[in-house]
């Protein structure tokens, strides 16, 4: 734990974050390292974190890489140690953002949110057996600055076959009710559409996506745009559906956007993910 020659020493306050443990862990753990219980400090420091005045710089920019690492081994992975410690730090970033951003310059942490950005991506291109597995990283990764979501769809509008299927999968919960949606197939989890409304935090009634974010979605997730989109995933869509239902699917999408419903599931799925301190959220109409 050395930055240049000399020994780091902390300075912040800590109430959660037992010092000596985790000098101890600053000693001898490395990035790339089995992760063993010594890396619930980082539990611990993230909960500090969420709510300090103060963030020394030196030290979060030396345990930076390991709370970045917890995001593959938690969301891909499914590490239970490491989805707690994610689960805290993405909180502790949107909770107290503005000190973070001073903690780290605003350089690094628009360097961690393009981190954010691509593991969302690549998360959503190798996740493709449920229709939403990867849906809390991508709203936690919009929820954490009001700009990520144009880079987001960039990468998705410009990205593979797979990813653009996996986000038109996405959408199509906003075309359709539960019962009504053909692309879902062996969603065993009752009410599955409402994890749309998912973020990868134990703090999720806490978190919510910004005005701006809420309307750049508006503006951008439009029939024009999803009818653009299926027309570029329709190839992958044949060679796992029969045609018949491939024509049904197309007249369903038509009929869902010709009276309107749609239109109404968008504005309800905003109106959500735009609530602050709401624990659970569900579909005014499921089935």
């Amino acid at each position: 734990m050395q930055v240049g020659s000399e020994i780091l020493q902390i300075t912040m306050d800590l109430y959660e974050t037992d010092i000596l443990n985790l000098q101890e862990f600053m000693r001898y753990e490395e990035i790339e390292g089995d992760i063993t219980e010594n890396y619930l400090v980082l539990f611990n420091f993230a909960e500090d974190c969420q709510y300090a005045e103060y963030i020394q710089p030196e030290l979060i920019e030396y345990l930076l890489p390991f709370y970045l690492q917890m995001i593959d081994q938690a969301v891909v992975y499914g590490n239970k140690i490491a989805i707690d410690i994610y689960s805290e730090f993405n909180f502790a970033l949107f909770r107290n953002q503005r000190n973070f951003r001073n903690a780290i310059s605003e350089s690094c942490y628009q360097n961690v949110m393009q981190c954010y950005i691509k593991k969302t991506v690549r998360n959503m291109a190798i996740k493709t057996s449920g229709m939403l597995e990867w849906v809390g990283l991508y709203n936690i990764t919009i929820a954490l600055d009001k700009d990520n979501i144009s880079k987001l769809f960039e990468s998705i509008f410009g990205g593979s076959l797979k990813v653009k299927y996996a986000f038109f999968k996405y959408i199509s919960v906003l075309l359709f009710k539960e019962s009504d949606n053909l692309l879902a197939v062996d969603e065993m989890k009752a009410f599955w559409t409402s994890d749309i409304w998912d973020f990868d935090t134990w703090h999720a009634k806490d978190i919510y996506w910004s005005d701006d974010s809420i309307e750049y979605f508006n503006k951008k997730i439009t029939r024009e745009r999803i009818e653009f989109l299926y027309g570029e995933v329709k190839p992958l869509i044949c060679d796992i559906f029969e045609p018949e239902l491939v024509e049904l699917f197309s007249e369903e999408m038509e009929q869902s956007f010709s009276t309107g419903v749609f239109f109404e599931r968008k504005a309800e799925y905003l109106k959500k993910i735009s609530c602050r301190y709401s624990l659970h959220k569900y579909w005014d109409s499921t089935f």
